[in-house]
């Protein structure tokens, strides 16, 4: 025999035939017969790495039903009670294999069931069934677990209607959508299972792109004679895969067929005259779901947290957390976690030693259990300053996390209601609840009284706030709250630049479809000046609005004339702007900009013809079957060539889905002054102290900003103590992937599938300064690993087959900016480095009995990716050139 997918296909073929003679009448079983069924659940397991490369994993159960009827209404033979028992349970290979692949060759199936599981197995179960649907099930009040799930996937398959059309049935699945189809004497039998409705047991990620793709099916067809099921086949198929990589997953394919073998005529054995007496005389009368229960597996043969952390080479596993090695452990210890108590989880952070410390925050609070958040609340103390680096440590952790529970939202209210020592610490709390409600609301938690009780705290926070009003307003564009755009509108007029500049950038984030009329005028406005004039960024943040949502005829119109008027630096970059959207791809405003620009009137050296450095570029960074990795780079000089703000972006996009991997953003106001023949005042500038800051978003996620200098002197004392040691900018673990999903099969058994992804980040900055030759060069160094981790099995007491993937990956990237103050004007350099990286792909296919593996299949892939300096816009490559070979 060949593969089960050839047996699966041959099986369909015979029952077509069978079913041609099919008359298309629903279950009937007759008052007086004993009928006798043989039942096959085969379930297959298969990679999605190279599947035809590696064999396929699962499992057979026969068994011998039989069905007789116990009560029948009186006034309806259409409503009955039916008792079925199963007899003669055997575990056996899914397909006919070599004497040496036969898993179950030595073992006999009642060993391997156990006494306790056959007895279970082998107790009838009552079902009440009335014109094709099965509205009860009872049984004895022991019934529960695997065996009870099993006799539910059994009973779901008398579950039958007669006639086409779309009705929702309760059976093992939950209460899902059902359609039937009559078509040449066959009844097809088609399961939507996505109606069913999500348990409670699981979670998933707030952005799909670091999702977990679930494709189920499930397809019957019977054959039914003079009411008797004379055969049935349901085949079902669930896909589980990574939306980042699809090769990290795996298939299951489940089919349950149920035989007619034999029908006895017995003299009539009714039990009762109602159908409540009948279940009392038959003492089977505990009323049971039936839908399947899911419950969580134990940890079997688990290593305790305390254990693994002392077997640890700390010094080498935990110093570098960009290294594979250190992602692999961070994984390791968070499912660990998941099993510790609180006081276990206490003891780890007290005892700590101050290089493991960090680690173990990261990882606790990555578990996201009561026990260790519920930890972490008592350890951390928000009102001790010698904690600050230890608490900041917890809130970025926190503000990655993939599924945001309302416990942690509660202990992060419950720290910025108390006093807070930091004032770095409370702006970092503050946005990290606006990254929480916003992330709590993509899964459509935003009704939760805790998720309430937060905005309403960061609302009012705004409302009352007179120096704090940037704080909230970040909290904000983090939580990308609807109903707020008319309040982000409200601060973007009257407000200083930097609060304006907030709000503006608050609104960037929101999709095309909350960007309103209203919203669209108002930053035509800011960025026309027509009521009020703006900073530069301001107004550039205000274009980005423009062009990337529904960018009329008419607004394009507009910007291009207005360039005249504009500073020159500002028309640079919105020309720069404008032709890197045109020869994009991908933007929605591509072809509205190449249709404008085909008019000579617009299109013509007096309009586009700019000149300054400013400029705006974008390109791909990876580009794979599944994923593309992009980034845009955008920068703003002042007349005097100072850059007065650059920002980097860099995406992921997926199937529809963006996530917004990083963003640096850094800004400089007031030292046009410094070389400015006469330093004046610009007009537009209301933010006239001397600073330079740099803001980021990781993950999508908007931390408050870093300030390098504010103010002349502050300037100067930064100047003369820079060092070329590097300094850290964020440094840590996160489970960047983070699913678990459990599904009830057709038949009773239990699909389970579990992906994480564990990201150890190094960003670092060096500044090397030599006010001798006046030139200054700065490194922002990012370095991580990502190791993903799946496995998506199907596990009993008894049997256990399963496929395991794990991915691997290093990656660097170097952002180098080069300035040389001598001459004038300035010379500016900016290089994206993609250093070299390495990435590798394990797969493992198994089975074991009783937990001692008896097949175990294993492929590896590893590729090696050169690196790269990434492609800029044409000016900054001349600009480098002069400035290397003056350095020649």
């Amino acid at each position: 025999m060949g593969t089960a997918e050839i047996s699966r296909k041959r099986v369909l073929v015979l029952l077509i035939f069978t079913l041609l003679h099919a008359e298309g009448e629903t279950l009937g079983l007759a008052s007086n017969a004993l009928v006798k069924y043989k039942y096959v659940v085969d379930l297959v397991l298969e990679t999605l790495f190279s599947p035809d490369t590696l064999p396929t994993s699962g499992f057979r159960i026969e068994a011998v039903t039989q069905l007789n009827v116990v009560w029948e209404n009186s006034s309806s033979q259409h409503e009955k009670l039916i008792q079925l028992q199963v007899e003669e349970v055997k575990l056996l290979n899914v397909s006919e294999q070599n004497e040496n692949r036969n898993s179950f060759k030595d073992a006999h199936s009642e060993s391997l069931l156990g006494p306790t599981i056959m007895a279970a197995l082998k107790k009838p179960v009552i079902f009440h069934w009335n014109s094709g649907k099965i509205e009860a099930l009872y049984g004895s009040a022991e019934e529960r677990g695997l065996p009870l799930n099993l006799k539910r996937g059994l009973v779901s398959l008398f579950q039958l209607q007669p006639n086409s059309g779309t009705i929702t049935e309760v059976d093992v699945s939950g209460n899902c959508r059902v359609t039937y189809e009559m078509a040449n004497n066959q009844v097809i039998k088609i399961k939507d299972l996505l109606s069913c409705g999500k348990t409670e047991f699981g979670f998933d990620a707030s952005n799909q792109v670091l999702g977990v793709l679930w494709q189920p099916t499930c397809k019957g067809l019977y054959s039914v004679e003079n009411g008797v099921i004379k055969a049935a086949v349901i085949e079902e198929g669930h896909i589980f895969k990574l939306n980042l990589q699809t090769t990290i997953g795996a298939k299951i394919s489940s089919r349950q067929q149920l035989h007619y073998m034999t029908s006895e005529i017995q003299p009539k054995a009714f039990y009762g005259e109602s159908l409540q007496e009948t279940l009392h005389n038959l003492g089977i009368f505990t009323p049971l779901s039936m839908t399947g229960v899911l419950e969580k597996i134990p940890c079997k043969n688990c290593t305790l947290a305390n254990d693994y952390l002392k077997s640890l080479n700390k010094k080498n596993n935990l110093q570098d957390l960009s290294k594979i090695s250190a992602a692999k452990v961070f994984l390791a210890f968070v499912q660990l976690l998941r099993e510790a108590k609180k006081s276990e989880i206490l003891n780890f952070l007290k005892k700590a030693a101050d290089n493991e410390i960090s680690f173990l925050i990261d990882s606790a609070t990555a578990a996201q259990t009561e026990s260790s958040l519920s930890a972490l609340s008592e350890y951390l103390d928000f009102t001790k300053e010698k904690q600050s680096p230890q608490v900041k440590t917890f809130l970025y952790a926190a503000a990655f996390s993939s599924y945001p529970s309302k416990e942690l939202l509660n202990t992060l209210l419950a720290k910025l209601q108390s006093r807070i020592a930091s004032r770095e610490v409370e702006e970092t709390t503050v946005s990290v609840i606006g990254a929480v409600i916003g992330k709590m609301c993509l899964r459509n938690l935003c009704k939760l009284q805790e998720v309430e009780i937060a905005k309403k705290v960061i609302l009012e926070g705004l409302n009352t706030a007179k120096e704090d009003v940037k704080m909230y307003l970040l909290a904000l564009k983090n939580a990308r709250l609807p109903e707020t755009i008319p309040l982000l509108l409200q601060y973007t007029t009257g407000q200083t630049n930097s609060v304006t500049s907030i709000a503006v950038a608050a609104l960037q984030r929101f999709p095309s479809a909350y960007i309103t009329q209203e919203v669209k005028k108002q930053m035509n406005r800011i960025f026309h000046q027509s009521r009020n004039r703006y900073g530069t960024a301001v107004r550039m943040a205000a274009l980005d609005v423009i062009l990337n949502n529904q960018l009329s005829p008419m607004e394009l119109k507009n910007i291009v004339l207005s360039m005249r008027e504009m500073e020159s630096e500002l028309s640079k970059y919105t020309v720069a702007k404008l032709q890197n959207i045109r020869h994009s791809d991908h933007h929605q405003a591509s072809k509205v900009i190449r249709e404008l620009l085909r008019d000579r009137l617009i299109y013509n050296y007096y309009h586009m013809s700019r000149f300054g450095c400013s400029s705006s570029s974008s390109g791909y960074l990876a580009v794979t079957t599944d994923a593309i990795s992009s980034y845009n780079m955008d920068l703003l000089f002042g007349d005097t060539g100072i850059l007065q703000k650059s920002l980097t972006d860099f995406f992921i996009l997926n199937q529809g889905n963006q996530l917004h991997a990083t963003q640096v953003s850094i800004e400089a106001q007031g030292l046009d002054s410094f070389f400015k023949e006469s330093p004046a005042q610009d007009e537009d500038d209301d933010d006239d102290e001397i600073t330079a800051s740099m803001s980021v978003i990781l993950f999508d996620v908007q931390f408050p900003p870093t300030v390098f200098f504010q103010g002349y002197s502050d300037l100067m004392e930064k100047l003369w103590s820079v060092t070329e040691e590097p300094t850290s900018i964020i440094k840590g673990s996160t489970l960047l992937i983070d699913h678990l999903q459990s599904v009830m099969l057709q038949s009773g058994l239990v699909a389970n599938a579990e992906f994480q992804g564990g990201l150890g980040i190094d960003v670092s900055g060096i500044i090397e300064l030599s006010l001798w030759s006046q030139n200054c060069k700065t490194n922002i160094r990012s370095r991580g690993a990502l190791v993903i981790n799946s496995v998506i099995k199907v596990d009993t007491t008894f049997v256990q087959a399963g496929v395991k993937s794990n991915s691997e990956a290093t990656a660097a990237l170097d952002f180098v900016s080069s300035v040389k103050f001598l001459d004038s004007p300035i010379l500016i350099c900016l290089q994206l480095l993609n250093g070299p990286y390495q990435s590798r792909e394990k797969v493992t296919i198994y089975k074991s009995l009783q937990e001692h593996v008896v097949f175990s299949k294993r492929k590896k892939r590893t590729r090696s990716f050169q690196g790269a300096e990434l492609p800029l816009h044409q000016a900054n490559s001349e600009m480098c050139k002069k400035m290397f070979s003056e350095q020649q």
